[in-house]
């Protein structure tokens, strides 16, 4: 079994949103909803990224830009945005989904997701968690 497909299968079969594989070994694994476990693992050890199979239920560009400067070798997701595909384009990551979107939207679905529009207005992976830091105090995710 390839390294993406063990990482699916990991997803699905443990109800997870989010798994980072390398060599068949689990790394990395969550339960919480949106950007906050690839949040999580690129800014606390985004070496955990390097190398690695991440399997994920959704994927924007915010997350696209954290598994790209990760250094991901392969993603599966349920759900991707059109503006994700285009940041993996030009890379040698390999990318499997089972449903393309225009874009993300936020949980209301009347919306572009909040994350998108920091990420939309990011210069770079440093102005991203800023951004997405903020948010998250404005939110009560985490505090100051």
């Amino acid at each position: 079994m390839n390294s993406i497909m063990h990482a699916k299968e990991y997803l699905h079969d443990n109800n997870l949103k989010m798994v980072v594989i390398r060599d068949l070994e689990v790394l990395a694994k969550s339960t919480d909803r949106g950007i906050k476990p690839i949040y999580d693992v690129y800014t606390r050890d985004n070496n955990l990224l390097k190398d690695s199979y991440v399997a994920d239920r959704v994927i924007g560009k915010a997350a696209a830009i954290f598994l790209i400067n990760g250094g991901i070798r392969g993603l599966y997701t349920d759900l991707i945005s059109e503006v994700a595909i285009e940041e993996f384009s030009g890379t040698d990551i390999k990318v499997e989904y089972e449903t393309k979107v225009p874009f993300i939207l936020n949980r209301e679905g009347n919306d572009l997701c909040p994350i998108e529009n920091i990420a939309k207005n990011s210069k770079d992976v440093d102005e991203l968690i800023a951004g997405i830091n903020e948010f998250f105090i404005k939110v009560g995710m985490i505090n100051k």
